[in-house]
């Protein structure tokens, strides 16, 4: 047990001392950098310290992620941080529970508002902390007014340089997820085209483009409307992409084409709604269009063809303008039901009230991460001064910390808190070594504008580099070396609680993965047998049931895989029911079944076709099976293979002699049983067998 807890904690170290780009999103930084110098020069004109971190606050606000407009955002955010924050704390100054109280619910709420986003979360921790450091540093209310007033004022200069051009494109957050949505497209059709398998993490993408979405006002959604349409048409153009990755009917070199022209168009559509200005069409340019369906075989056609109008549509949805019934943009089905839902409050009450639950682990981490950063909060009190050789009233270093480390999943916690420890560690001995230089106003603001700028040019490297800079800046602002002493004993002791509550009180992946497993089979079953209805008997067919229960497929589905990619992480993976290679092959079959129902959905029969009547008898059989394997997966049963010899009692007399096809392009028997084949490879790997000898035995039995 030691062995697996000491490699998960090098893999977690490991993790955490990687190295990002530098200098991500340039036009921001200058914003914040403009902020800085002028919050900066006033403060040592005026012998204001606050200045420069009212600045920093407000630059720090706007550069969290976000969804809304940036001047809004940030405006909000720094009123909160630079002014509610602070006076709440003043006022607290002197009441130690209420401190704590203050510490514990804020904390809390920003716990529970993780569940929208880490930004919206994150800014409520960062109010509470700025809350809680004013009640510990503030001598007095009249004193911490004071300092309240220059805080925003430095937060009010800073936010004035958020003004500065260059200006985003309206719904900058939304258009930055959509773009990411079309950028995974572009990048699994590249694959593609190479002749290489799909790997691409598909769910995420899609989901987050989504729920960025319903994030907007209902009055705001009209205009927004291309951008609905836009997640709607990636939807089928991903079904057709992987339609035709299974289809045998298409050439190896047809498909590679498409699949190149494709990643040219889908890259194209991706800037342009990043930037917010259609792409210009000119010779030779990808937006003119990808490449024409033609592979000399009418079933392949029927695909190529579907696939490129879904492409062309795309290319046509980035020149939409405004929104209204007649630009083409509220013709898609796929989000209708998204697009007219509730507001934004309305939801976000709703998911507030749904997440109140002991079972829902985001309360369960809301509780944890309160309870630990306000022990912190009691630790840094406790300590004092640390015996003289520290500065007084320092404990919102702790709290701080532990907030920012503890995280929900064992690798996050202890790759943040080893990395920010050696980072405080380095900029602990940086802020020394600054305090050694002459005591002049000049220079000491001077280096405290360098060491901010080092700070914004590296926040996007990780944490070791960021927390080094920011370390060495606070130890400067306390100009003298035992600042710079206390802030890295407050990381180090905070990150360390952060990491021992992760061990009291984890909160493993691996014993959700049964579950979280079982719920997904279950909903992808009910997909499953609904399609097949729908081959059965056409004219019934809804495309919004088909959504809907899509959707909840492809959330339980990210659900799984999350919680699947963080239990290999954790020290106690050895344990679960599929560790390792069984886990990996597990997540495999879950993602070729999901291919399948894509393929059952985009080779759907139209309203017009006739139907199969015995993809009635297969829906009733399949729902069956996966109820069974979906049981099987919970409790730890062996599930009972033989899918596909079933599938011949279904099929079997059209498999024998199809005859002429009565649906062009569609060969039904080829359709099922290739979904089947991917079911019984589900089947197997729950059950912890691969699927070479699962598909052996089933043959040999048939």
């Amino acid at each position: 047990m030691v062995t697996h807890y000491g490699r998960a904690v090098l893999r977690a170290a490991r993790h955490g001392f990687r190295v990002g780009r530098p200098l991500q999103d340039p036009r921001a930084l200058l914003r914040v950098a403009a902020g800085i110098v002028l919050g900066t020069a006033l403060g040592c004109v005026l012998d204001q310290q606050m200045l420069c971190v009212g600045a920093w606050l407000a630059g720090l606000c706007a550069m969290v992620p976000h969804q809304r407009h940036r001047l809004g955002v940030s405006a909000a955010s720094t009123v909160l941080l630079s002014v509610v924050g602070p006076t709440i704390g003043v006022f607290a100054h002197g009441i130690p529970w209420l401190v704590y109280v203050l510490a514990f619910l804020g904390v809390f709420s920003g716990g529970m508002l993780m569940a929208f986003g880490v930004g919206l979360g994150m800014r409520a921790i960062i109010m509470t902390v700025l809350t809680v450091a004013l009640a510990d540093l503030s001598p007095g209310v009249s004193t911490g007014l004071t300092v309240v007033k220059w805080l925003a004022l430095g937060g009010a200069l800073g936010w004035i340089c958020q003004l500065l051009p260059p200006y985003d494109a309206r719904f900058a957050g939304r258009r930055r997820a959509v773009a990411a949505l079309y950028e995974a497209l572009a990048a699994a059709a590249r694959v593609h085209a190479e002749g290489g398998a799909d790997h691409q993490p598909w769910p995420g993408p899609l989901l987050a483009a989504r729920q960025s979405l319903t994030g907007l006002p209902r009055s705001a959604r009209s205009t927004a409307a291309p951008l609905f349409a836009l997640v709607g048409e990636a939807e089928r153009i991903a079904r057709y992409m992987r339609a035709v990755e299974l289809s045998t009917d298409v050439a190896s070199e047809t498909r590679g084409a498409h699949f190149a022209s494709a990643a040219r168009v889908l890259a194209s559509v991706a800037s342009a709604v990043r930037s917010g200005r259609p792409p210009l069409a000119t010779a030779g340019d990808a937006s003119e269009g990808p490449v024409p369906a033609h592979s000399g075989d009418p079933h392949a056609d029927i695909l190529l063809r579907r696939l490129t109008e879904a492409l062309t549509e795309a290319a046509r949805l980035v020149r939409v303008r405004g929104g209204g019934p007649s630009d083409g943009a509220w013709q898609h089905t796929e989000l209708s039901l998204l697009h007219t839902g509730p507001g934004f409050l309305v939801r976000g009450l709703r998911r507030l009230r749904a997440e109140f639950t002991w079972r829902s682990p985001v309360l369960r981490h809301a509780l944890r991460l309160a309870a630990a950063s306000t022990v912190a909060e009691a630790v840094g009190h406790a300590t004092g001064d640390w015996g003289g050789l520290g500065e007084p009233n320092h404990a919102f270093w702790l709290f701080l910390t532990t907030a920012i480390v503890l995280f929900p999943t064992f690798e996050h916690t202890f790759s943040r808190g080893i990395s920010r420890s050696a980072g405080a560690i380095a900029g602990g001995l940086i802020g020394w070594a600054l305090a050694l230089l002459p005591g002049d106003r000049a220079l000491h603001y001077a280096v405290l504008i360098v060491l901010l700028f080092l700070y914004l040019a590296f926040r996007s490297t990780g944490q070791p580099l960021m927390i080094m800079w920011i370390t060495a800046w606070v130890s400067c602002l306390g100009a003298g070396g035992s600042s710079a002493w206390t802030r890295t004993a407050d990381t180090v002791i905070g990150a360390a609680i952060a990491m021992a509550v992760q061990l009291l009180t984890p909160t493993w992946h691996s014993d959700a993965l049964p579950g979280l497993l079982s719920r997904w089979i279950r909903g992808e079953g009910l997909r499953l047998g609904t399609l097949a209805h729908a081959w059965a008997d056409p004219a019934t067919t809804d495309p919004a049931l088909l959504e809907r229960l899509g959707h909840e497929a492809r959330t339980a589905r990210q659900a799984f895989t999350e919680a699947a990619e963080h239990a290999e992480s954790e020290p106690v993976h050895h344990l679960a029911r599929w560790s390792g290679p069984e886990l990996r092959l597990l997540c495999g079959a879950v993602h070729e079944v999901a291919k399948g129902a894509a393929l059952l959905t985009a080779r759907l029969p139209g309203p017009e076709m006739p139907g199969v009547p015995s993809a009635a008898r297969y829906a009733r059989r399949l729902h069956g099976l996966m109820a069974e394997l979906a049981t099987a997966a919970e409790t730890g049963a062996r599930p009972q293979g033989g899918l596909t010899a079933r599938l011949h009692d279904v099929f079997g007399a059209e498999a024998a002699d199809p005859g002429p096809p009565r649906h062009p392009g569609h060969d039904v028997p080829e359709v099922f049983a290739r979904v089947t084949l991917r079911v019984e490879d589900l089947s197997s790997a729950v059950g912890g067998q691969s699927a070479g000898e699962s598909r052996t035995s089933v043959r040999t039995a048939a």
